[in-house]
């Protein structure tokens, strides 16, 4: 699997490398999902079946597609979270990116989320045919709005949660810089 570096500004030690996410992630994803998880990215409890099925999916997707997710692994293999960039799906217009990240609890308040979310915008910002890229957070979620900050997001307006509809989230922006 190829993976980029994921380079943040207070990672520790070696940063963590993006790899397509796939049937080899499962077993991490499994064990390491949590409520905050659940709440913030997944919607809802993975099983086995379920992530099975949507890991097999993410496999067929092709390296420049729509939809591109990522496990964020270190230096050892192990998996420490992940992140996704979509180019399509509700909320998400003509030229923008909906860039997600994800970080497995152990892996938490280490840096690792600000590492990762900067690897997937990098990735979004390289593809020309993105020239707004957009993050969806929920205003209780302190970690993440200060990932937002330190990518030099910019909040705009309430929307429709990405992991619940009866939720709202905080739409920002991130500059592109390839207008």
């Amino acid at each position: 699997m190829s993976s980029v570096p994921a380079q943040g500004p207070s990672a520790p030690g070696p940063a963590p490398r993006l790899q397509r996410l796939g049937p080899d992630h499962a077993v991490a994803i499994l064990t390491g999902q949590d409520a905050a998880l659940v709440q913030e990215i997944f919607g809802r409890r993975w099983d086995e079946d379920r992530l099975s099925a949507f890991l097999a999916r993410t496999a067929r997707w092709t390296g420049d597609g729509p939809i591109r997710e990522f496990a964020a692994v270190d230096v050892d293999g192990t998996v420490m979270g992940g992140g996704g960039v979509r180019r399509i799906g509700p909320g998400i217009a003509q030229g923008e990116a909906e860039v997600s990240y994800w970080v497995l609890p152990r892996h938490r308040a280490h840096g690792v989320g600000t590492a990762i979310a900067q690897a997937v915008v990098d990735l979004a910002r390289a593809d020309d045919r993105v020239h707004r890229i957009v993050l969806r957070i929920a205003p209780d979620n302190a970690a993440s709005t200060a990932i937002a900050a330190r990518l030099g997001a910019v909040p705009e307006q309430m929307v429709e949660h990405p992991a619940d509809r009866t939720r709202r989230a905080r739409r920002w922006v991130v500059p592109v810089g390839h207008l």
